[in-house]
């Protein structure tokens, strides 16, 4: 099998930006979520791990990288508290 290339311009596209503090760089996260035994597929409980970004100079996580459920429930901006300093 051969890997096809795909050219892409990407001075055409719309940088994603903090909703919080309008930083152009994040990192990733990851959300836990825990799962019931009632609803798990092998019948015990289970966390489940959602990876997704926050914000690398304040930690806000866009409402865009949330889990859609998250996301509708969330009416308080959701932070990351870690802090990566080089």
């Amino acid at each position: 099998m051969s890997k096809q290339q795909i050219n892409l311009d990407l001075s055409n596209a719309t940088d994603v930006v903090c909703e919080s503090c309008g930083n152009y760089t994040f990192q990733e996260v990851v959300l836990m979520k825990k799962v019931s035994a009632l609803v798990s597929p092998t019948g015990k409980e289970a966390i489940v791990p959602i990876p997704t970004f926050s914000c690398n100079a304040c930690g806000f996580i866009n409402k865009q990288f949330l889990p859609v459920k998250i996301a509708e429930q969330s009416e308080a901006p959701v932070k990351s508290q870690l802090k990566l300093e080089l």
